[in-house]
């Protein structure tokens, strides 16, 4: 699954730094986008994190000279377990014990200073706001310089999909298959167009729509395919544990499940994805 954020989304608030930086709402980047891919490894214990800047010249070239380290912080309230990880990689591995975390992580990706920094702005050239041009900024080592939304991987939904960019289906088309390689996954391919919307999250709510399509459709997939009076597996969808993981979210949220009568896949998807207007309602 790829996060993200852009300087033109919606922020309930805002850090003041005195250096810019990238991250929602925070308008020193004109255009800056800060995307994180993140790949499962060993599911629950680790994944691999991949790290891209767009938008932010200044950026690009302080990443380009090797002056940052990109870094996930994980922590877990119930333990007040913190853990920051670097590398000097944009992609490097993310890897923690459950046992010391006594309750599902949080994961808040970020890039930061490798080295102190001093630099007089060039607005134009460094894709900065007017109002920083002519300004020296100093920044310490471990300043933060781009922070990507907080995310959890606790729910059992997300860890199901792979977004895969299909560029012979037409513009804004999007399909879902099922796949039992290697434990049980949905490819959900998309346009060319449609991917790179998804990857950006310009437009939260519209972006928040989409996604209620896509889970509509995995989960009527998973209804039709793991019905439990036609299901001759003796252990069906129980014998792959993101799907018991998933169960195990959907009795949380007090809905039921796709081998239950009750279950309604357009209903459950909009438990997960609600649809939003650009008027908040």
């Amino acid at each position: 699954m790829t996060i993200s954020i852009s300087t033109l989304d919606a922020a309930s608030a805002v850090r003041a730094f005195p250096w810019p930086v990238l991250e929602a709402g925070n308008r020193a980047f004109l255009e800056g986008a800060y995307a994180v891919d993140v790949e499962h490894r060993e599911r629950g214990r680790s994944f691999m994190l991949s790290h891209r800047v767009d938008g932010a010249p200044l950026l690009g070239r302080w990443l380009e000279e090797g002056n940052v380290l990109f870094a996930c912080a994980c922590a877990a309230p119930v333990s007040a377990y913190r853990e920051l990880h670097s590398s000097s990689d944009p992609s490097h591995l993310v890897s923690w014990d459950p046992d010391d975390l006594g309750s599902h992580p949080v994961f808040t990706p970020m890039i930061v200073a490798g080295a102190e920094i001093r630099h007089a702005v060039d607005a134009d050239r460094d894709g900065l706001n007017a109002l920083w041009e002519g300004r020296t900024i100093q920044l310490s080592k471990g300043a933060r310089l781009a922070v990507g939304p907080t995310f959890a991987l606790q729910s059992g939904l997300l860890g199901l999909l792979d977004f895969i960019k299909d560029e012979k289906m037409g513009s804004g088309r999007f399909r879902v298959e099922a796949s039992r390689e290697g434990g049980f996954r949905f490819n959900v391919y998309l346009a060319v167009d449609l991917f790179q919307f998804l990857a950006l999250q310009r437009q939260e709510p519209v972006r928040w729509n989409i996604m209620t399509h896509i889970v509509s459709a995995v989960f009527a997939r998973l209804q039709r395919d793991f019905d439990e009076d036609n299901d001759e597996d003796e252990e069906g969808w129980k014998s792959y544990a993101n799907l018991l993981a998933l169960a195990d979210e959907l009795e949380r949220r007090n809905m039921p499940h796709w081998g239950d009568e009750a279950f309604e896949p357009e209903l459950v998807a909009t438990e997960f994805y609600p649809h939003k207007t650009d008027s908040g309602d």
